[in-house]
């Protein structure tokens, strides 16, 4: 009697499309679903679903990064186009000096990461994090890395957006490739480079890309705040110093 086979661990395809990517699922087991807290959470998640570029602006919060973070997890799972996560952010420091930082790469730009690799974390676990990076299907690099670049078949996060001068904001949107996708995000009003919102590439690329229907824009006010009640209170106080740009986007 002829020996039976054993199962396959691959995806069985029959309708005729390319078959999932495998590894993260093997490697996360169940899938990913974004759960919104609000109908502007879901607003911002379906933008980034449509648009082949999303730029968003609110203050801290609204959930852009964690939001960001699910529905990239999502697609990584879900989308044949999609077979890695990048995750950008620019080496500023809040109004402190770290000095030299001693290491490798990686170990230099941890800092500048934790906040981003903390949500993946919660979402995931800090065990299948790991091993998404043993296998360079999540990659976390700084943003002079990505000039010369062309980013294919991956979603790229931009997070902390308002730190970049309009020259890198441009840089970074001009490396998108084929079957690629960008998240990009910030709060206007915690830039820790430029003390006139007009000055950040956040701005600059909010302002000016409205003509591009695959680039979708959006923005959250601290009525959208979700983490703590008491954020919005203390946002409000700070509204009166002419730190806020209101309905920015109409």
């Amino acid at each position: 009697m002829a020996k039976r086979r054993a199962p396959s661990s691959k995806v069985i395809n029959i309708s005729g499309n390319k078959p999932e990517i495998t590894k993260a699922n093997e490697i996360l087991g169940k899938k990913v679903r974004l759960k919104c807290k609000n109908i502007k959470q879901k607003e911002y998640a379906n933008l980034i679903k449509e648009k082949e570029i999303s730029i968003c602006a609110g203050p801290a919060g609204v959930g852009k990064s964690y939001i960001a973070i699910a529905i990239a997890i999502e697609l990584l799972q879900n989308n044949n186009s999609f077979n890695k996560i990048i995750i950008v952010k620019p080496a500023v420091e809040a109004e402190e000096n770290l000095g030299f930082l001693p290491g490798d790469l990686k170990e230099k730009m941890a800092p500048y990461l934790a906040s981003s690799l903390d949500i993946v974390d919660k979402i995931l676990g800090k065990e299948n994090r790991i091993k998404l990076e043993e296998e360079e299907l999540l990659i976390c690099e700084p943003l002079g890395f990505i000039r010369g670049k062309s980013i294919d078949n991956s979603v790229l996060i931009m997070e902390e957006a308002q730190n970049l001068s309009g020259s890198q904001m441009k840089t970074l949107l001009t490396r998108i490739g084929y079957g690629a996708k960008y998240i990009i995000s910030g709060d206007m009003d915690q830039s820790d480079k430029y003390s006139r919102i007009e000055d950040t590439g956040l701005y600059d690329a909010m302002t000016k890309h409205h003509n591009i229907p695959e680039i979708g824009l959006f923005e959250f006010g601290i009525n959208d705040i979700v983490r703590n009640p008491l954020i919005t209170k203390i946002l409000g106080n700070y509204k009166d110093d002419g730190l806020f740009k209101n309905d920015m986007l109409k």
